[in-house]
């Protein structure tokens, strides 16, 4: 953390990959609970990816899970976790500086570009 209760900027692996990015970003967006299909709908996902994705964010401690049902009709659920938010605050922290970063500038600017390199080759 910062001086001012913010998370240091830092990429995060589990949260990188696009999908993932947009899920965590539709959480973090102001409601505590969000049901499945809405959540699929607003990021443009099918069930299935949203079901790879939010699996692989709970398991890494980002997002909680909770089931139940409307009627008789079985529902899921999902929001951030205080960990997971501070991991996206944090990612989302690290992408604005990197954007900032141009050729040219000082070398203690240039992390995020090395660290983007590096995060990289370790994803893909």
């Amino acid at each position: 953390m910062t001086g001012k209760g913010t998370p240091a900027a830092r990429l995060d692996p589990v949260i990188h990959p696009i999908t993932r990015l947009s899920i965590c970003g539709l959480l973090a967006s102001g409601a505590d609970w969000v049901e499945f299909a809405a959540l699929r709908d607003a990021a443009g996902i099918s069930d299935s990816v949203l079901s790879k994705h939010s699996r692989l964010l709970e398991d890494a401690g980002y997002v909680e899970v909770r089931k139940g049902a409307v009627g008789r009709r079985p529902r899921t659920w999902f929001r951030l976790t205080p960990n997971g938010r501070e991991a996206f605050q944090a990612h989302v922290a690290w992408l604005q500086q990197a954007a900032r970063v141009r050729p040219g500038d000082a070398a203690e600017n240039t992390a995020p570009a090395a660290s983007a390199a590096h995060a990289a080759n370790e994803l893909g």
